[in-house]
This record gives structure tokens, C-alpha cells and sequence, in this order.
């Protein structure tokens, strides 16, 4: 006899960073902030209207989109907002890697990349780094079904130069190439402006990290 287990897809889950829970430490694996919220934050909750917590929200983001963008100087049907940049990854993920070619991504990269590609059954490769731990772009010539490149790196901290990304992308014209860019303001220049160049490049940024406000994620990507 057949059981509902059988039909259950087995996957290795996210495991997230130890979390210590002492009140005398500021956990920055978890983008705690040693100081208060701004006083303007404070002023914008005193005029809050509660009521409007009774509405249900716009579902388009319209005003958050419309803000991204003018801070980016991008058109608006160039941004989408999603719970957090999991969410972000998650869409794109199912949206964009749907043929039968593994995707590619780092063997010691963000560990959620694993989890969304077993769920979604994609197939995946993880070239090895190198020795130094950076990425070696010629890796990603091969024929692939996409390719994820966290920008900087997480664990590793490392960024690849615009260079390094542009002949990636340049081997890769027939797959979407999503740049993650969680932490890249610790560390450097934005690609941004490679989607000005490149219609099949897609950057995930994240407001959870130096914007010190969880839940929301805006993504850019270029149309012809």
C-alpha cells in the first residue's frame, strides 16, 4: 500500500549561524545594531495612523518601488520587491531556471542556494574555489541552466572585480546570471550597471543588512 510519505521530496534544509543568546553581545552575523534607530524613525511611529493596520497592504509596493528606483536611477518595471531577498530568490529561482541544465553556483557560497534548487528540483553544480577562495570564472563557460554568483562572496567575504563578472556574463548571454548583493555595500561597487548592458542579469540587494531593516528586498534587472 502506497503512503503520503512516499510522495515527500527529501531535501538538505537551510541551517542557519550559531546564534548565541547573551543580552552583553551584538550579533553581527545577524546585522544587530550596536546603536538606537535614528530619532526620525521615532517621529515617523508617533504619526503612524494604527488604523490603517486594518488595511491590507498594496500589493505592488508602488511607493517602495518608486523609491528604489529614483534612488538607483532605474525605471520602475525595473525593480520588484519581495519578503526579504530569500523570497527575492526564491521567484527568481523558479522563474528563470526551468530547463533541464544544472545551474551553477560556488561549493562554499550562501547555503540557501542548495535548499531553493532541491526544492525546486533544478539541477545544480558547485565549482570548486580556488585556494585562495575566489571564484574561477572559467568555471562558468561551460553549458549551464543559469548561473548565481553571490558578490561579495558569503562566507568568504572575497568580491570579484566588474571585469571578472562581465566575462562571466559574457560566456553566459543565453541564461540568467543573478549577481547577489547582500553585503555589497561592506565592500565595494555595485554591478548595477551592468543591467544597462546586459539583458539577462539580474542584481538581488537586500534591506536587512546595511539598511538595518528586515523583510524587504528590491531586485534589478534590464529589459529590451
Amino acid at each position: 500500500m502506497s503512503s503520503w510519505k512516499d510522495n515527500l521530496r527529501t531535501i538538505d534544509p537551510y541551517v542557519p549561524g550559531e546564534q548565541p543568546q547573551l543580552k552583553d553581545m551584538i550579533k553581527l552575523n545577524t546585522n544587530e545594531n550596536p546603536y538606537p534607530p535614528s530619532p526620525k524613525v521615532k517621529e515617523v511611529l508617533q504619526r503612524f495612523d494604527l488604523d490603517t493596520l486594518r488595511l491590507y497592504p498594496d500589493p505592488d509596493s508602488a511607493l517602495l518601488v518608486e523609491a528604489i528606483a529614483k534612488r538607483y536611477n532605474v525605471e520602475n518595471n525595473q525593480v520588484f520587491v519581495g519578503v526579504g531577498s530569500d523570497d527575492v530568490l526564491a521567484i527568481a529561482f523558479m522563474t528563470f531556471f526551468n530547463s533541464k541544465k544544472p545551474i551553477l553556483f560556488p561549493d562554499i557560497t550562501y547555503s540557501f542556494y542548495d535548499v531553493w534548487a532541491a526544492l525546486f528540483n533544478i539541477p545544480f553544480e558547485r565549482p570548486a574555489l580556488d585556494d585562495d577562495f575566489n571564484l574561477v570564472a572559467a568555471d562558468y563557460y561551460k553549458e549551464n541552466g543559469g548561473v548565481v554568483i553571490a558578490n561579495p562572496n558569503a562566507p568568504t567575504g572575497i568580491m570579484q572585480n566588474e571585469e571578472f563578472l562581465r566575462d562571466v556574463i559574457e560566456h553566459n548571454r543565453d541564461v540568467v546570471v543573478i549577481i547577489d548583493e547582500a553585503y555589497v555595500d561592506f565592500s565595494g561597487k555595485s554591478a548595477l550597471s551592468l543591467t544597462k548592458e546586459y539583458d539577462n542579469v539580474l542584481i538581488v540587494q537586500t534591506f536587512s543588512k546595511n539598511w538595518l531593516c528586515d523583510g524587504k528586498s528590491g531586485t534589478y534587472q534590464s529589459y529590451e
